[in-house]
């Protein structure tokens, strides 16, 4: 069955939002690491432009590497608010409670990043919201970003008394923990399965502080005209959910059919439509979840093996050799070199 290529990931270059001038107290000639990593040296002059995410990732992790530091990322974030965002801003921000601003957020995101997806997921008292970044390489520093940027926006719409129950992050504990721990002023769990806010199911029913009644018609509109998640090919809808239902090891036709609201038929037709399967699919996204363990995590096999859905490491390995020719130990070798 042909598939539909697939092109790669973008993000606004207003992700860059005062990189230079971080990079710069560090020493560091910004410009110089961004055209290292072939984007425009004056990308963040041009915010709405549209730069490889895989780019955009490679700089903040250069960045970081080259200054140092392991908390580059979170530092980028603190220099950023809600605006940062563009026209999702627009779209979420006079939304009348957190549930409803999240639920635009989380289907226009790509109008700002094509590789990265929002899940929301709620158990008993609890809310669980996790940050899944595509693309290839590390992804420490971006996912630094993205968790800090999501807890801002959380902190502007609830107020400032607002604090989440914990933070959760992928990347191994940092040598100095202290300042991840003030910025988000809740505890922070390292080494995590996911990378996302844990928060209180009740704070998704409270009012949005940021929401203003007689601007809520004029974000109606605009969003008439902008194309949001259900407006994206199926195949690509589906693979952002499988992201997302991954890091929570819940990941079956049935299931996603069920987030998407349809039955399990119809996904498979819509999907036949466009060239693709279900289970072609996932295997694409375990794939590059994979390799983005490997090459950005220090899990072992056997973790990233549970991670993905596998029975066991072996079937593990057995699976990422039948697709990239090398066992995952050599393959992350080989990346590091």
């Amino acid at each position: 069955m042909r598939q539909l290529p697939r092109q790669a990931p973008t993000v606004r270059a207003a992700a860059l939002t005062g990189f230079g001038a971080l990079a710069r107290s560090f020493g560091l000639d910004g410009p110089a690491i961004l055209r290292g990593c072939g984007l425009p040296g004056d990308a963040e002059r041009e915010p709405d432009r549209r730069l490889p995410t895989g780019a955009v990732n490679r700089a903040f992790e250069q960045a970081a590497e080259w200054a140092g530091i392991e908390d580059f990322g979170l530092s980028l974030a603190e220099l950023r608010g809600i605006s940062n965002l563009g026209p999702v801003t627009l779209l979420a921000r006079d939304e009348p409670d957190i549930r409803s601003a999240l639920s635009i957020f989380t289907a226009y995101l790509p109008l700002h990043n094509e590789a990265l997806t929002i899940d929301l997921a709620e158990q008993d008292d609890l809310a669980i919201l996790s940050c899944i970044l595509a693309g290839e390489g590390p992804r420490v520093q971006a996912t630094d970003v993205a968790v800090a940027m999501l807890h801002r926006i959380l902190q502007q719409l609830l107020g400032s008394g607002w604090a989440a129950l914990a933070i959760h992050l992928e990347r191994p504990r940092p040598v100095r923990a202290g300042r991840f721990e003030r910025v988000f002023n809740a505890p922070v769990r390292y080494a995590e399965d996911f990378s996302g806010i844990l928060l209180s199911r009740s704070d998704l029913d409270r009012p949005n502080q940021l929401a203003e009644t007689a601007l809520r018609p004029y974000a109606a509109q605009l969003r008439a005209t902008l194309p949001g998640l259900a407006d994206l090919p199926m195949v690509e809808r589906v693979r952002r959910l499988l992201r997302a239902m991954l890091a929570g090891r819940r990941c079956t036709a049935s299931l996603a059919a069920d987030r998407l609201g349809l039955s399990r038929r119809t996904l498979e037709r819509r999907l036949a439509e466009e060239g693709a399967t279900f289970h072609a699919l996932l295997d694409e996204v375990r794939s590059d979840l994979a390799r983005g363990q490997l090459a950005g995590s220090r899990r072992s096999n056997v973790e990233i093996a549970e991670l993905l859905g596998f029975a066991s490491s072996a079937a593990f390995t057995a699976w990422f050799r039948s697709r990239h020719g090398v066992p995952p130990q050599l393959w992350r070798r080989q990346q590091r070199r």
